[in-house]
């Protein structure tokens, strides 16, 4: 029984629940900002930029004897942009949060 105590005064000491949560909703909120860069950005930049028998992903920079996966990468690029964007709304949000009197 001491060592039960002893977990949750360490659990609550290191604030280890709220630091759980808060990486469960960053993995769903990645998920979403993922989501939202294949499903909706990319494929609207694909038909702007692009003949619509080119995937995105398979976009490839030749130059010379390499390939360069631009397609790949510019989808890596994207999501980390917007979750970088994403990231910095909610923490403003929340830093300069008040409660309603």
């Amino acid at each position: 029984m001491v060592i039960f105590k002893r977990f949750t005064e360490f659990l609550r000491g290191y604030r280890i629940i709220a630091i759980s949560v808060a990486f469960i909703v960053g993995m769903v909120a990645l998920n979403f900002v993922q989501s939202i860069v294949n499903d909706i950005i990319l494929p609207i930049i694909r038909a702007i930029f692009f003949s619509e028998s080119l995937m995105w992903e398979d976009t490839i920079l030749s130059i010379g004897s390499a390939n360069i996966r631009i397609g790949s990468f510019l989808s890596a690029f994207l999501s980390l942009l917007l979750i970088v964007l994403f990231m910095y709304i909610f923490i403003d949000r929340l830093l300069h949060w008040k409660p309603k009197k």
